[in-house]
């Protein structure tokens, strides 16, 4: 039996390169600072700067109309170019060592080199990076969904990602990732009139403002409706996985959990994220349940 080579995740990224883009991509100086971090400049200086970056010059310099498109068609293929070996170059830093023997789809592949090539954000640039080092070292794991998706997003929008991952959790019974926010019980006499048959956490105070859920809502990272989970009856054990720390409890009373859950995309680019566990959301959390759940000391 012949035996196979193993390739480690960046010579698998150079083999790709090589036969996608017919050469090997290099480093490249970037610009001392990009236009976003700089200072506030006039209004006149920056609409230069924009003018300059998009290729449409505000002086003429002389330059026919043909010529001023043919030099923004070029600084664009330039400035695309740029991003796409700089998003292959940075997933270097993602590949593992070990890889599998799989071939990366060259047709994913394709639609992933014309998706980044207006991905000019840095840290969006990352978040593609470590897309195409998942996807080394195990093929198939993003869907072509998950990057038409991602290409969609702005970069608040990847930010409301990030405030949504450091208060989503897993389970051992269910790994698809929610966020949870509130409770209900089977109404009763007593509790109707007291006002304890429910309750909701703000999650806003927690960094994930409600505007912020309606737009991962519209771009397709959480289901568009609130879930309810079915009752959990009095004796139930709960384990629910968060960044870096794990939260179990019994249940005391029959309840129902309300959460938003993620959508199959939105699970594959949580992994991605970089978060430390919300303290004061877990905090809130085990107080709002405290009277239905035990979750001990």
């Amino acid at each position: 039996m012949t035996k196979i080579a193993s390739v480690s995740g960046q010579q698998r990224l150079r083999q790709l390169a090589r036969l996608q883009l017919g050469a090997t991509v290099r480093d490249e100086d970037q610009k001392s600072a990009d236009d976003s971090n700089r200072d506030a400049s006039p209004f006149s200086h920056k609409h230069q700067q924009l003018a300059a970056r998009s290729g449409a010059a505000v002086s003429h310099s002389g330059l026919s109309l043909q010529e001023r498109a043919e030099r923004r068609i070029s600084m664009q293929r330039e400035r695309q170019q740029h991003n796409l070996e700089r998003i292959i170059l940075l997933a270097q830093d993602y590949c593992p060592e070990t890889v599998s023997q799989q071939e990366v789809d060259p047709d994913w592949f394709q639609q992933f080199c014309d998706l980044i090539l207006d991905v000019s954000n840095g840290s969006m640039q990352q978040l593609w990076a470590k897309i195409l080092a998942g996807e080394i070292a195990s093929p198939g794991k993003f869907s072509l969904k998950t990057l038409h998706t991602l290409k969609r997003m702005s970069y608040k929008e990847a930010q409301a990602l990030q405030q949504a991952a450091s208060i989503s959790c897993r389970s051992r019974q269910d790994p698809s990732a929610r966020i949870y926010f509130g409770y209900l019980q089977r109404p009763s006499l007593w509790r109707l009139l007291s006002g304890r048959n429910r309750a909701v956490l703000n999650l806003s105070q927690f960094g994930l403002s409600y505007p912020q859920i309606l737009s991962l809502i519209d771009i397709g990272l959480l289901h568009s409706a609130e879930i309810e989970s079915g009752e959990l009856v009095s004796g139930h054990n709960l384990n629910w996985q968060y960044p870096q720390q794990v939260l179990s409890g019994t249940v005391r009373k029959n309840v129902v959990l309300q959460y938003y859950k993620y959508t199959a995309s939105g699970a594959e680019l949580l992994p991605l994220l970089s978060t430390s566990a919300n303290q004061p959301y877990q905090l809130a959390l085990k107080q709002m349940l405290q009277s239905v759940i035990d979750f001990g000391l």
